[in-house]
């Protein structure tokens, strides 16, 4: 009996550890037959076709298997304006043909690939625009409007009616679950505690609001109205008053060229490019030509360290197969940093940041090693869709600032949140608490009761000492004195535009900018110049990594739960009231559509 126990569990043992290694092996067969595939030559007479959707993320690991199963990006920001320059000097690409659909983006991004789409059609090659799947709004026209030739489908849908922002608030549920909000913050305008506090926006968070949504359609307007050689108060009335929803409407006010099916738009390319209708058309996609661009070496190195997403404690990778971009860890931020200091050849770093912000301390800790690195080298900052608060205190460290004009940038203030849990636990789980304590103050971080005024009032003190260090920060960094800070911040956001005015900002533009700035600081050759990025984005293989030991976790968890809950509602109380440290965060999650 026992021969049989060893042989059944060796057995088992041996078909998993040989499904364990066929699943790997797999794997490694897809990654080695995807990076192997070469990319097909480029024709001359090419059309480069940039098909854009969704978002175009910062940074791509550029993983075959992350882009096969995860769904990643072929490429990046930097990737895709790396490519349209490119192709605006190559003989082989004669036309640019842009079909966006869906787009997601942010405007500082779209800012930042309009210009790019520009710097192309100064070459003098013709660039064409056209709908996809019958739809164009304000996003998908705004980069669309670069070309210069407009064609929607002859039904397709035109949105052409404003910008908006929505908030959603919190009080009301918490109210009906029972749950106090113990708040303190630093800045009238620091709105992103409202939601747990109020029902509507305060009249400070609406003015910031309202200023950047306004700041976005005088972009868009503006945009439009050069480009298509109208007024631009016609423009505005156009979205306002006249709402335009059809591809008709589009023609008949001028933004568009034609109403044409997708067949007639490619002969319409095609004769752009001194080709008869019906003839053969050879086009090359922004990813595969992305890819060859991609290529090259320089022993001249400016580093590119991405910060992206809430500013946190601890790693960035903190879930595995979590999208990328949501969390900037500062072990991980202050890893990247100081191996970018530390490599061979990198002669200036670029600190591109595109992050609301988020924990105060670890936002410092990544400022202290940006400090360090600058007693090395040149440090440039440059601010993506969003580097606020937290985002700002790291930007500090830098001795120049980008910023695009739509980014949003500022939110100089801190808050301090915490929950008190109580009355739902005992209201509707039944649970009480009894406590013994050394002092009446003990237990105030529990969850499990409200704040006495002087409890609050301590906590009022150190978040007042956090907004006081902000400000000594900017006042330093910026050559302004405290006061002059505290004026032009109080947690408000600014527009790269406004920030530019009130001296938060040095210049506006993109990564290109940010690079030009590098290289003159640095003295470089600007024909010899090679951009390494960190830290570097986890591949499938890492990610799957991290996955097993969040499952492991969970499993953990789970017995856990069932064998001590009084020990797991411990860790919850304990992960609710980690909120409660203090805080460099932007208001709101953007999104202006």
């Amino acid at each position: 009996m026992k021969f049989l126990k060893v042989l059944t569990a060796s057995t088992l043992g041996a078909l998993l550890a040989f499904a364990i290694l066929s699943f790997f092996g797999f794997l490694f067969l897809i990654a080695l037959a995807a990076a192997g595939e070469s990319q097909p030559p480029i024709r001359a007479g090419s059309v480069l076709v940039m098909d854009l959707s969704g978002a175009v993320p910062e940074q791509v690991s550029g993983d075959p298997l992350t882009q096969a199963f995860l769904d990643e990006a072929a490429y990046d920001l930097h990737d895709l304006q790396a490519a349209l320059e490119e192709a605006a000097t190559d003989s082989r690409i004669e036309a640019l043909w842009i079909r966006p659909f869906n787009v997601t983006e942010s405007w500082a991004t779209m800012e930042a690939i309009r210009r790019s789409v520009e710097t192309f059609k100064a070459s003098g090659k013709p660039v064409i625009a056209s709908g996809r799947n019958f739809y164009m709004g304000e996003s998908e026209y705004f980069l669309a409007s670069a070309a210069d030739s407009i064609y929607l489908d002859p039904e397709a849908i035109f949105e052409f009616n404003g910008f908006a922002m929505t908030s959603m608030f919190y009080k009301g549920l918490f109210d009906k679950l029972g749950v106090e909000p113990i708040i303190i913050r630093a800045g009238d305008y620091k709105g992103a505690v409202e939601p747990y506090t109020r029902s509507s926006l305060s009249p400070e968070n609406r003015e910031q609001l309202q200023a950047y949504v306004d700041d976005v359609e005088a972009l868009f307007v503006g945009t439009v109205a050069e480009a298509r050689g109208l007024d631009a108060e016609a423009v505005e009335s156009m979205m306002d008053h006249d709402v335009l929803f059809s591809s008709t409407d589009a023609l008949e006010n001028g933004l568009v060229d034609g109403l044409l099916f997708s067949d007639q738009v490619k002969d319409r390319v095609a004769q752009a490019v001194g080709r008869e209708p019906g003839d053969d058309l050879p086009t090359v996609g922004m990813a595969g030509y992305a890819a060859q661009v991609r290529q090259g070496s320089s022993s001249n190195r400016i580093a590119v360290v991405h910060i992206n997403g809430a500013i946190m404690a601890g790693s960035s990778e903190g879930g595995g197969l979590v999208p990328s971009g949501s969390m900037a860890g500062s072990d991980t931020i202050v890893k990247a940093i100081r191996a970018a200091r530390e490599r061979r050849g990198v002669q200036a770093m670029i600190v591109r940041i595109d992050s609301p912000g988020g924990l105060a301390p670890a936002a410092d800790a990544m400022l202290r090693e940006v400090e360090i690195t600058a007693e090395t080298m040149p440090i440039i900052i440059s601010m993506g869709d969003v580097a606020a608060s937290g985002g700002y205190w790291i930007a500090t460290g830098g001795e120049h600032i980008v910023a695009e004009s739509t980014t949003l940038t500022g939110s100089i203030g801190v808050f301090s949140m915490f929950f008190d849990i109580s009355a739902p636990l005992e209201d509707r789980l039944g649970l009480s608490f009894d406590t013994v304590e050394s002092g009446p103050s003990a237990d105030m971080f529990s969850g499990y009761r409200t704040w006495t005024r002087a409890e609050r009032a301590a906590l009022e003190r150190f978040t007042d000492l956090t907004y006081d260090a902000f400000l000594e920060k900017v006042a330093e960094a910026r050559g302004m004195t405290k006061d002059d800070v505290h004026a032009i911040a109080r947690g408000r956001v600014w527009t790269g535009t406004d920030a530019v005015d009130v001296g938060l900002v040095d210049e506006l533009g993109g990564l290109d900018v940010a690079v030009q700035r590098a290289v003159e600081a640095a003295g470089m050759d600007p024909e010899d110049v090679m951009l390494v990025s960190y830290p570097s984005t986890p591949t499938f293989i890492e990610q799957l990594g991290m996955t097993s030991t969040v499952a492991a976790r969970a499993v953990s968890t789970w017995f856990g739960w069932a064998q001590q809950p009084e020990a797991q509602l411990e860790t919850l109380r304990a992960e609710l009231m980690n909120h409660g440290q203090v805080q460099a965060r932007m208001p709101w999650s953007v999104t202006v559509r």
